[in-house]
């Protein structure tokens, strides 16, 4: 008996606590429910009630939308005020401390695998480089919405 997604099993010899316990998050909204296995009558009859609770939250919460949200969300470390945006130095020699400058749009493919493009400040400018780095963001993440709404 292997324990599917967003259930963990739970067992304490102490507090004699034997269960299933659900998690799912969506948003900024946590569910989570304990399924005993003296209340439902054995492990396997908990981990059923508590795949059907599972079943039920997930079908409430659009995946979809969960997915957009996620990768919409403004972070609390963001420096540019948009997301998946931002302005990075980085060293590029250290004996003669010249450093690269550059803005980067970094987005989740269809696939969840993390992308990112740089935009460098010394080809493009300031400005002209932030708003490369805007509209790739924006274009991939079009791209990424596009795909998602042709496999509902």
């Amino acid at each position: 008996m292997t324990p599917s997604r967003n259930i963990t099993r739970v067992d304490h010899e102490v507090s004699r606590t034997h269960a299933w316990r659900v998690t799912v998050q969506r948003h900024n909204d946590i569910a989570a429910k304990t399924f005993s296995d003296a209340i439902y009558g054995g492990k396997r009859k908990a981990l059923k009630a508590a795949e059907a609770y599972r079943d039920e939250l997930l079908r409430r919460y659009s995946p979809y939308a969960h997915a957009i949200w996620v990768r919409t969300r403004l972070r609390r470390n963001n420096t540019s005020g948009i997301p998946g945006v931002g302005r990075y130095e980085q060293l590029d020699n250290p004996k003669t401390g010249s450093v690269r400058v550059f803005w980067l749009a970094s987005w989740v493919n269809e696939q969840g695998d993390s992308r990112k493009r740089k935009f460098a400040v010394s080809h493009y400018g300031e400005r002209q480089a932030k708003r490369l780095a805007v509209a790739e963001r924006e274009r991939q993440l079009t791209l990424v919405c596009a795909t998602k709404n042709t496999n509902l």
